[in-house]
């Protein structure tokens, strides 16, 4: 009698492959291992001047408080730095001023010494000439007169009185309250220093252009340049954007005298107060290259934009210019609706940190390592899924006895 046996068939399914998915695991980890270990850059700073119409600023500064994300910078707001005025005028016009009446009252009362103790210095002159005051050292020298007559020392009150001849000083109305002897003295004094020799000037400075001042006349040359004067003392003064002024005392003697300058970079309030003085009121030349300049040592901006927001009738007209170290290196120009304007501002930006490479541009999407790995994945998904969707479990037949 036959026994019952056990089916000589048996069906095995082979496992499912794992590979591709295994594979994609690890394409991931190594694409995030790769970003991680890629050191994140800082950011570049950007110092961002706003001018122009009222609303447009304040929109850009709203805009710019709020963060924007889509720039790859760091933008700072500057508002340029203002020096309060001094109360009451001018100190040392004020201090002058007092020393003069001193000195009157000195006269009248026969203390001559007193008077010329008041008046005697001899920093005052250039000082003052300096800073243009021609009026008050006409002065000064009418009392130096004065007290000098008054203590018979005429040959000394001569010497002081050429010295408005040599300067081309006008006598003062202080003439007509003291004695005609002392407005004989100051008469003749101040023709003869007009009498004297004439000497060039070769004026020249170490940074340009350098606007000159002679003995309190502004704008009389721009360095290097030549300027006839009187033999005697002169007060030179250079002034140059971007820089202090300098001052020299020199004594003109002999046909020629060379004088050159060396000037010190201005300060941060020094480098405001040129550019408002220059610049600040008109619009047509604040992206110069001077105004630029004053800007960047005014804000302290090594990377600086200077944006303009004119308003029209369909909304703004946006003129962007990036200077770096003070130099331009990037102009762009956008219109913009009032609506759009935050976008046209970004777009502004954008384009000048490209042109002035302060920022890469974006790589073509080919060209972009993300898209390759996103490729790569992808077709490893679709592979798998493929592979999933149309493989059939195959089946495997054991005879067994």
């Amino acid at each position: 009698m036959s026994k019952s046996r056990p089916s000589i068939y048996r069906r095995r399914g082979l496992p499912f492959p794992r590979s591709c998915s295994v594979f994609s695991a690890l394409l991931g980890l190594w694409s995030a291992a790769s970003f991680a270990a890629e050191p994140a850059s800082s950011l570049p700073s950007i110092t961002l001047f706003v001018v122009g119409a009222p609303e447009a600023r304040a929109s850009v500064h709203e805009w710019v408080q709020e963060r924007p994300t889509g720039l790859p910078v760091t933008l700072r707001l500057a508002e340029l730095p203002t020096v309060p005025p001094q109360p009451g005028g001018d100190p040392q016009l004020l201090e002058l001023e007092r020393h003069l009446q001193e000195a009157r009252r000195h006269y009248i009362n026969a203390e001559f010494a007193d008077c010329l103790e008041v008046i005697g210095n001899e920093g005052v002159l250039p000082r003052s000439l300096s800073q243009g005051h021609r009026q008050i050292v006409a002065r000064w020298l009418l009392w130096q007169v004065a007290c000098h007559v008054g203590m018979r020392r005429e040959e000394t009150a001569l010497q002081v009185a050429s010295e408005l001849g040599v300067l081309g000083l006008e006598l003062p109305e202080d003439i007509g309250v003291l004695p005609p002897e002392v407005g004989r003295v100051l008469v003749h004094g101040a023709e003869e220093g007009a009498a004297r020799a004439h000497t060039t000037l070769h004026v020249t400075s170490d940074f340009g252009p350098a606007r000159l001042s002679l003995d309190g006349r502004p704008g009389v040359c721009v360095a290097p340049c030549s300027i006839d004067v009187l033999e005697g003392r002169h007060v030179v003064r250079v002034d140059a954007e971007g820089r202090q002024f300098a001052v020299q005392v020199i004594s003109a003697k002999g046909p020629e005298l060379p004088v050159a300058f060396t000037t010190l970079p201005a300060s941060p309030e020094l480098a405001a107060s040129q550019w408002a003085a220059h610049y600040g009121a008109s619009s047509a030349s604040l992206d110069s290259a001077g105004s630029l300049r004053l800007l960047s040592t005014a804000l302290r901006a090594p990377r600086l934009v200077l944006l303009t927001g004119d308003a029209e009738r369909a909304g703004y007209r946006l003129r962007g210019t990036l200077a770096i170290q003070g130099l331009a290196a990037a102009r762009t120009e956008r219109q913009a609706e009032r609506k759009a304007l935050h976008g046209a501002v970004e777009g502004v930006l954008r384009d000048l940190l490209v042109q002035g490479h302060v920022v890469e541009p974006a790589p073509a999407l080919y060209r972009r390592r993300d898209f390759w790995i996103a490729v790569g994945v992808a077709a490893l998904v679709a592979g798998a899924t493929t592979t999933a969707l149309l493989w059939q479990r195959p089946v495997r037949t054991e005879v067994g006895f």
